[in-house]
């Protein structure tokens, strides 16, 4: 039979508690690029290949916390055929980072090779 005396109890349970609400404040914690900052980084990324990549319009731009990061989802108007289509590009950013999540956004990123 096991003796534990109520100070070592008490002990074991207040670290248990600390550990455990230690872990659920990270898991909770907010993104660490705010939702403007990744808008504006995607922003930037579009202005900066508008031309090249035969971008007329940005439609709308939107951010979404997906955990620690954002994704952002941008409509854009191309016409690289003539014809204006209407299209969708994703990024994840992260940590002032923007990463495309769509192959449209990978295009655009890299300058519509």
């Amino acid at each position: 039979m096991m003796n534990h005396s109520p100070s070592k109890t008490t002990l074991a349970i207040a670290l248990l508690l600390f550990v455990a609400s230690s872990i659920l404040v990270r898991a909770s914690a907010a993104p660490a690029t705010t939702r403007a900052q990744a808008i504006a980084i995607v922003r930037s990324i579009i202005n900066q290949n508008a031309t090249p990549c035969h971008i007329n319009k940005t439609n709308s731009i939107t951010a979404v916390a997906a955990g620690r990061n954002w994704r952002v989802t941008a409509k854009v108007v191309m016409a690289a055929s003539g014809t204006a289509r209407t299209e969708t590009l994703v990024w994840t950013v992260a940590t002032g980072q923007a990463v495309p999540a769509s192959q449209i956004a990978s295009e655009v990123s890299s300058g519509c090779p």
